[in-house]
């Protein structure tokens, strides 16, 4: 039997998906897997801000199927992934269950590792969550509030980013009066 290279990938990209979205749930606390495992997951839409909203796995994808494709052109098809379920409605539930799935995992090792601030981790978590949403279903307000929605993410994302590195309270406790300077 002979599977195509991209549906090897699309499994690999969905298994690499669903992994990264239950480690918290089924793994149990190592200091230095959670800290990497928050890193990948707060690096992963770091990446998609600046490959203009795309996955770089799925674009791989994309430019292989056609090599006229042009980054950020389609950022919402995932269709590596989609076309493994039986049906778009059975994609639909997966999408959803793997993002509150996500949320729990990413609290659940927050929480038991790392404990970044709730004024930063809070909104990093609700921007993230915003911004997948905003590119699945094309609501476009992320390109509404360019640049301004991308520098804010990218300002919360590098703070948590920077906070799992250094895991200093007093570190934390400056980011978070910096970031109330900011928003002032």
């Amino acid at each position: 039997m002979n599977i195509p290279l991209v549906k090897v990938l699309g499994i690999l990209h969905l298994f690499g998906m669903v992994t990264k979205n239950i480690y918290g749930i089924i793994i149990a606390k190592n200091i230095i897997f959670d800290r990497i495992y928050l890193t990948i997951s707060l690096s992963i839409p770091v990446s998609w801000i600046l490959f203009k909203d795309e996955c770089i796995i799925s674009y791989t994808i994309k430019k292989y199927n056609n090599k006229q494709y042009i980054l950020g052109n389609n950022p919402e098809d995932v269709d590596d992934i989609s076309d493994l379920f039986f049906n778009k409605r059975l994609y639909t539930l997966f999408y959803h269950s793997n993002q509150i799935l996500q949320i729990i995992s990413t609290i659940i090792v927050n929480n038991r590792t790392i404990n970044i601030s709730y004024f930063i981790f809070v909104p990093t978590i609700l921007l993230y969550t915003f911004y997948t949403y905003d590119i699945s279903y094309k609501i476009n307000y992320r390109k509404k509030l360019y640049p301004y929605f991308q520098v804010i993410l990218l300002l919360y994302l590098t703070s948590s980013i920077y906070i799992i590195a250094t895991t200093n309270l007093q570190i934390q406790q400056n980011i978070c009066k910096t970031m109330l300077f900011i928003m002032k």
